[in-house]
């Protein structure tokens, strides 16, 4: 029994080998590229996004000096990063604001995390909006801070967003440091007196509201108007429909007040993380192991998921099986959202330390990253031990490691900028252009299937119905039986007048098949009487 036990934990390894979970290619690329085929199959594939430089605190100038206060006679020495939680980059003025946790600071950079420009933020202080009687208190520090965003106010003024954790707070201040207002707990009559208020991600709209996640709340993002004043709950999670939730769902049916109020109440799962994208859609994911609902969600305004009308709802995720090896369950658990100025979509994995990249359609292009062995702590670049936060600006993507103490930047390849390119050109509806890349990705990797799907549109839009139909089989059964429709209408019009014809024949010769038989049934049935 034990060498039947070896023989399978060997074929499972081998098995998580191929998926990548533990797979080493190079020293810039310490992880095996992979995408997955229509039947959801994990095949080989070229990599999107390599790794371009491994940056820490020490590349920002944070174990040397302070350059939060140049006016100093002595700069004073500082800490490395700490459990870094969160990274936000406005993308307009192309500055980093890294939320440093453990040392309860702000760290504000630039894409090359020079020293000369980076700067810290420890210390804030309360301006004019707080008088001396409602806040005798002038200054504050963060206390364990886990989520950041920026957003530019129409008077062209930065405001910086801080989910201060451990101060039961979002807090809202301008580059100079001075605080203009804090999100605190809401009123007992709209947030639940036995739960804690401790803001872990926060995002803001262009109306200036403010979505906050806290973890011990299972009805969405607490929504807070720009003045502070709670709006309620936005996006919450629909409960799954497990056996026990159908079961019961059965039973108050026919059960009693009291025995419904009796029953153990089954609750959706906390929005894990967000992110709004430049048309003002939010998304949100839910980091779960065990469950497949709503672990992407894109929102409306009312806050309806429009992935369930677009039916991308239902669709998998991260890794598409669940894997379990010596006790540890490989399944995804997406922890951060991101969506570029492409409408590209990039969700981060806790579980496996890897970054899946979406199109708009949901459609997945790349998987790059990973976690690293276990003797090697994740030490090689590309590897992770605890991934917290990913985010992209000008085509690289950043992901922190808040056991590394690290932010990861990849750039794209070659492959993934052809892919890119193709996929730009799909969009804006230019099929025959787009035909030219989508080739060129088939010749590079004869796997890729989403070029398929390509080449089969740009087809379709030649109104060549066959060799569109040869590239839809086996990738999308929609596409193929678009074109199979447009095939049969183009062959029903080239050979209309020799089908007419046919069927005219055919009409012809059943009536003359019909005269024939009652003709000779006639002179059957004469000759019979004659006999007679």
């Amino acid at each position: 029994m034990s060498i039947l036990k070896k023989i399978a934990a060997a074929a499972l390894s081998a098995v998580v080998s191929l998926t990548a979970l533990s797979a080493v290619a190079s020293a810039d690329e310490p992880y095996t590229g992979y995408n997955y085929d229509w039947w959801g199959d994990p095949i080989p594939s070229q990599n999107g996004f390599v790794v371009d430089r491994v940056v820490n605190g020490s590349d920002m100038g944070l174990d040397l000096y302070d350059y939060s206060d140049r006016s100093k006679s002595m700069q004073t020495q500082l800490k490395d990063l700490a459990e870094p939680s969160d990274i936000f980059i406005d993308q307009k003025f192309g500055v980093f604001y890294v939320v440093d946790s453990k040392n309860n600071r702000l760290i504000i950079t630039n894409e090359d995390f020079s020293p000369d420009a980076t700067s810290v933020i420890e210390e804030l202080h309360y301006g004019s909006e707080y008088p001396e009687e409602k806040s005798p208190i002038k200054k504050t520090t963060f206390k364990n801070p886990q989520g950041v965003y920026v957003r530019t106010d129409n008077d062209g003024n930065t405001l910086i967003f801080v989910a201060d954790y451990d101060n039961n707070r979002v807090v809202m201040f301008t580059p100079d440091k001075e605080i203009k207002m804090e999100y605190v707990r809401p009123s007992k009559d709209v947030f639940d007196e036995d739960k804690t208020f401790n803001p872990k991600k926060v995002i803001v709209d262009s109306a200036f509201n403010v979505y906050v996640i806290v973890p011990s709340v299972t009805q969405g993002a607490v929504q807070f108007s720009e003045d502070g004043r709670c709006n309620g709950f936005y996006g919450a999670n629909r409960v799954e429909a497990t056996a026990e939730v159908i079961a019961q769902s059965f039973w108050k049916l026919i059960y009693s007040r009291e025995q419904i109020i009796a029953m153990r109440r089954s609750v959706a799962i906390s929005i894990a993380n967000l992110d709004i994208d430049d048309e003002g859609f939010i998304y949100t994911v839910t980091e779960n192991k065990t469950s497949d609902t709503d672990v992407l969600k894109k929102l409306n305004p009312a806050g309806t998921n429009i992935f369930i009308n677009l039916g991308y709802s239902d669709y998998t995720y991260g890794d598409y099986a669940t894997r379990y090896y010596k006790g540890v369950n490989y399944a995804s658990a997406i922890t951060d959202v991101d969506v570029d100025s492409e409408g590209n979509i990039y969700l981060l994995d806790f579980a496996t330390g890897r970054v899946f990249q979406y199109t708009d359609e949901c459609d997945l292009l790349f998987i790059f990253g990973t976690k690293g062995f276990k003797n090697s702590q994740g030490t090689q670049k590309g590897t992770f031990r605890s991934v917290s936060a990913v985010e992209t600006y000008k085509g690289k993507v950043y992901v922190v490691d808040n056991i590394k103490n690290s932010i990861t930047v990849f750039r794209q390849t070659e492959f993934g900028a052809i892919v890119q390119k193709a996929i730009k050109l799909f969009n804006e509806g230019l099929y025959d252009e787009a035909k030219a890349p989508w080739e060129e990705v088939l010749r590079r990797d004869a796997n890729y299937w989403l070029a398929y799907i390509g080449l089969g549109n740009a087809y379709l839009n030649q109104n060549d119905y066959g060799t569109a139909m040869n590239y839809f089989y086996r990738t999308s059964r929609a596409g193929y039986n678009r074109a199979f429709k447009s095939f049969r209408i183009e062959f029903i019009r080239a050979n209309f007048t020799w089908m007419l014809i046919i069927v005219l024949v055919i009409i012809v010769g059943l009536i003359v098949l019909s005269y024939v038989r009652k003709t000779l049934s006639k002179k059957k049935a004469a000759k019979k009487g004659g006999t007679e």
